[in-house]
């Protein structure tokens, strides 16, 4: 693409995004919204390359270079040789059901692009990002350090006039207990290897809070994702909040460990943490039709042999993500083709719009909301 060209689809990009913003507005001035709750679902660098084609041939056939086991029992449960069969054995319940009641954008194949907007291209910025709607520079490490600005999960509390358990956040990676809430315990967050609080602990929750110390993983930041998964389900079930953020993280960690196939197994773990989601929402009278899910990620990675390891700004891929938007006020459109190229800091704009809150109060500047995940 030359520089003109790219030029002018930027040009356009923009110029539909304020024009759809304005449209946005206007539709929800003119009909109520079923949404009532929204859940952020979050996982950890996983690649474009896995969400839209599954498992990735040049690291199934280079075993030095993926750290794959077994690739005989890696190959026979997720090896495909369509790619849409391939992303389908690897996540068959985000393909076969989920993405038929929403939107799902950022496969660049279909001429629809999601970036990170952040010049890192890493963990912390993305999250920041994506909980704010734009990069925030003063986050350019990943050091635990308290998020400067409230995120848009404080503005909701604060707005919906929620308590402290109306918002909830559960996450594998500890550095999330820093950055998902300008103030601390603003709303309740469990992170990384963090023993849940007797103040909401139940039956369920304290025997997962004891395992979690007794389950180690091979990093002291990261716990496993499904205790953290667990534990989100069961705070769902017992004080059912309005907005709810589940950030699992191993799809990351693996990567960095090079063992593509805990890599795979742990994306195929969060495609069953959605299901199990997905059924316990249907199963409450407090959720069902009521409910819009948000689902991304916060970095890409590379691409190559050398470098699909890693991401940062020098790693070409690591800035390309994706997102999915299902609820009662998307289009059940599925994949979608020839969109806008939107940024990550969408997510915040999104969230806010669908909880019937004007994002441009939280921040004029952010990110515009989805435009194809809320035009029915």
């Amino acid at each position: 693409m030359n520089g003109f060209t790219q030029f002018i689809r930027h040009l356009v990009t923009i110029l539909t995004l304020i024009i759809v913003s304005g449209h946005i507005s206007a539709l929800h001035a003119a009909q109520e919204l079923q949404t009532r709750n929204v859940i952020l679902v979050t996982t950890d660098g996983l690649r474009i390359q896995e969400m839209f084609e599954g498992l990735d041939p040049m690291l199934l056939n280079n075993r030095e270079k993926s750290g794959i086991d077994n690739e005989a029992r890696l190959r026979e449960k997720f090896w495909r040789d369509d790619p849409k069969e391939r992303r389908e054995a690897l996540l068959p319940f985000f393909w076969g059901t989920l993405a038929k009641q929403g939107v799902v954008l950022g496969n660049q194949k279909l001429n629809s692009v999601v970036k990170v907007q952040n010049r890192h291209h890493f963990s912390y910025p993305g999250y920041a990002e994506i909980l704010t709607g734009q990069p925030q520079p003063e986050v350019n490490s990943n050091d635990p350090i308290r998020i400067k600005v409230p995120t848009a999960l404080d503005f909701a509390r604060q707005k919906l006039n929620l308590d402290n358990k109306g918002v909830a956040a559960f996450a594998s990676w500890n550095i999330f207990n820093y950055f998902v809430t300008h103030e601390e315990d603003s709303f309740y967050v469990n992170a990384g290897y963090k023993a849940v609080s007797e103040e909401i602990v139940t039956r369920r929750m304290r025997r997962l809070s004891r395992q979690q110390f007794q389950m180690l993983t091979p990093w002291d930041s990261v716990r496993h994702d499904v205790v953290t998964c667990e534990l989100a389900l069961s705070y769902l079930e017992e004080y059912k909040p309005r907005v709810l953020y589940v950030a699992p993280g191993e799809t990351d960690d693996w990567a960095h460990n090079r063992r593509y196939d805990r890599v795979i197994e742990m994306a195929h773990y969060f495609d069953n943490f959605l299901e199990d989601l997905w059924n316990t929402l249907q199963s409450m009278d407090e959720y069902k039709d009521k409910t819009t899910l948000i689902i991304t990620t916060d970095h890409g990675r590379g691409v190559q042999l050398d470098d699909w390891t890693g991401h940062g700004s020098k790693i070409p891929g690591a800035d390309d993500i994706w997102v999915a938007v299902i609820g009662p006020d998307t289009p059940d459109k599925g994949e979608l083709k020839d969109t806008p190229q939107y940024y990550q800091g969408s997510a915040a704009s999104t969230l806010l719009t669908f909880l019937g809150l004007d994002y441009r109060e939280y921040n004029p500047d952010i990110q515009p909301p989805i435009a194809e995940a809320i035009e029915k």
